[in-house]
């Protein structure tokens, strides 16, 4: 199989990397406007074909899929030809700089019949993999209120851009939000901006099934975390994505609640055991390009729909 990277900055390297080591990619072919940043990926990786034109590289190699790390403002142009030679493409998030764009390339997708997927990698991580997991056995019923957390110092290679922490992290959390618990209805917010870019911003969130919950976005803290906690009736499970770890803290009262819409109001919540829960630690991005492969293959649908990511983006916009 032969994969295509569309820009090799940060995270377009680190696709490259990956995909050097998925046993069915058999050529991985690369491609930047900038001469600089192509030659050094192509020595750091060993690779033969490097473009500076994408569309040269399409029309020469037609790969069987191609990946674009490119920023925001240019996924629908570089997504559009990709579709448009025929070729199954993974985006990185979010999906695209505007809703109206996001909505082009997704019907330029259907009509070509391509998959077309969209990298919301924390969904591959297995600590959702876990909490899904628990949700679906009913180890966690009646679940009432979700708060994630996302906060970490300034990325400095962002400084000035049009995306600040709204497109950057808050569609990584909402796509999780509505995957575990649900549609997210109505959002209030609490904003901090520098020169016009959102450096920090805090969500109150109205979720289908009458779940509340909260998300913090922050590019001012010297503090990396990326978690989770989901509350239900029997305790409450705790997610680090950066550590890759879930615990469940129980509710030692659980078993005096009578009525599920009643026991908070009757103050059944006691501290309980802390459950530790064991983790196949695995790197998200190789799950999420392993996914991506096997799905041209045949083998495996994407997890990730275009139309989720797009959900994620509009949650973002609304704010």
């Amino acid at each position: 199989m032969k994969i295509a990277v569309i820009g090799t900055g940060l995270m377009g390297k680190n696709h490259v990397r990956v995909l050097k080591n998925i046993p069915e990619v058999n050529e991985v072919i690369i491609s930047d406007t900038n001469r600089k940043i192509l030659e050094e990926a192509s020595k750091q990786f060993g690779i033969s074909k490097s473009y500076q034109n994408h569309i040269e590289m399409l029309e020469k190699e037609k790969p069987d899929g191609v990946i674009v790390a490119t920023p925001p403002i240019s996924h629908k142009k570089n997504v559009l030809d990709a579709i448009r030679y025929e070729a199954n493409v993974l985006v990185e998030k979010p999906i695209a700089h505007t809703i109206e764009d996001a909505e082009e390339m997704i019907e330029d997708a259907e009509k070509k019949d391509i998959i077309f997927t969209v990298g919301h990698i924390e969904r591959f991580n297995p600590v959702v993999t876990k909490i899904k997991d628990f949700i679906n056995n009913d180890l966690l019923s009646n679940i009432y209120l979700i708060n994630t957390r996302r906060i970490g110092p300034f990325p400095k290679r962002l400084l000035g851009k049009a995306e600040g922490v709204l497109v950057d992290l808050a569609v990584h959390d909402f796509d999780i939000i509505s995957y575990l618990g649900g549609k997210i209805e109505k959002i209030q917010s609490q904003i901090i901006k520098s020169e016009g870019q959102e450096i920090y911003v805090k969500v109150l969130l109205n979720i289908k099934n009458n779940i509340k919950g909260s998300s913090e976005f922050s590019w001012i803290s010297p503090q990396m975390q990326r978690n989770i906690e989901i509350y239900g009736n029997e305790g409450m499970v705790f997610g680090d994505y950066y550590n890759q770890e879930v615990c469940f803290y129980e509710n030692d009262d659980y078993d005096n609640i009578k009525k599920t819409e009643t026991f908070l109001r009757n103050g059944l919540v006691k501290s309980g055991k802390a459950i530790k829960h064991s983790i196949y630690k695995q790197e998200p991005l190789l799950l999420e390009l392993t996914n991506f492969i096997k799905s041209i293959q045949g083998k495996e649908k994407i997890l990730i729909k275009p139309e989720d990511a797009l959900m994620a983006l509009k949650n973002a916009l609304r704010i």
